[in-house]
């Protein structure tokens, strides 16, 4: 994971007050969680790019396979989790899960026994996200669903068809938020990516950090520089430092 404390000295160095702008922890914080989020989508785009390649068999492979690299970026959100029903049913006969305040992308949705009896422990499910389909479906002759074969509705909440199953399986990627700056291997789900301070040298104008109380960003390490160049461009625009803004702009070109 990448430093704050790092991120922000660097923009602190690039736009000091030769450059005609200072960076406070206020302002750097409330790009930071922007710019977290353009990368990440950056990074979902890109998966989507290098999969073409494959299937167009114009990626390396291999070790130098460029959908692997991605793959292996994106594996950080990757998240499992058991849900339990949150209500038996609804009106419409259906198991109602609630999804995780975190969830960005379903992968995969199964239904889930763990029992010592269950033969299997739990079944696939066909995922739809078109509410008017669902009716179609259930009135099928050969693709009703049943429970060997059931059917989650992705929409506000998560449903299954048929109502006799009260847990799954979820498989999803999750938004990037920010992990202890102390330690980066726990997640913080609450608080996004954050410089905080314990108080100012006022002689020199440097920041005491508070390391309990601070987040570091939710990136993989090699987006460093790409973390940089986007905070930087949205600083050289808040600034109106046209230097600041085409020295960003020119990182990214490079990159």
């Amino acid at each position: 994971m990448i430093s704050v404390v790092k991120v922000f000295n660097t923009i602190r160095d690039l736009c000091n007050e030769d450059q005609r702008g200072f960076v406070t922890p206020e302002v750097f914080n409330s790009f930071a969680e922007v710019a977290q989020t353009k990368l990440y989508d950056d990074m979902k785009r890109a998966l989507l790019d290098t999969a073409r390649l494959r299937r167009s068999n114009i990626d390396l492979g291999g070790v130098d396979s460029s959908f692997r690299d991605v793959k292996e970026d994106m594996a950080e959100y990757l998240e499992e989790r058991v849900i339990s029903t949150s209500r038996a049913s609804n009106s419409f006969d259906r198991s109602v899960f609630l999804k995780p305040m975190d969830l960005d992308k379903v992968v995969s949705i199964d239904t889930f026994d763990d029992s010592d009896a269950a033969v299997a422990n739990g079944f696939p499910c066909d995922i739809v996200y078109e509410v008017d389909k669902v009716s179609s479906i259930q009135r099928s002759k050969l693709s009703a669903p049943t429970t060997q074969f059931p059917v989650a509705l992705v929409h506000n909440e998560i449903e299954l068809i048929p109502d006799d199953v009260d847990k799954i399986r979820l498989m999803y990627y999750r938004r990037p938020s920010s992990r202890n700056a102390r330690n980066s291997s726990k997640v913080d789900m609450m608080n996004p990516p954050r410089y905080i301070v314990k108080e100012r040298n006022q002689a020199t104008g440097l920041f005491l950090v508070d390391m309990n109380n601070s987040r570091d960003f939710d990136l993989p390490q090699q987006y460093y520089p790409n973390l940089v160049n986007e905070i930087a461009s949205l600083m050289g625009v808040r600034l109106r430092d046209p230097l600041i803004s085409g020295y960003a702009a020119q990182q990214q070109a490079q990159a």
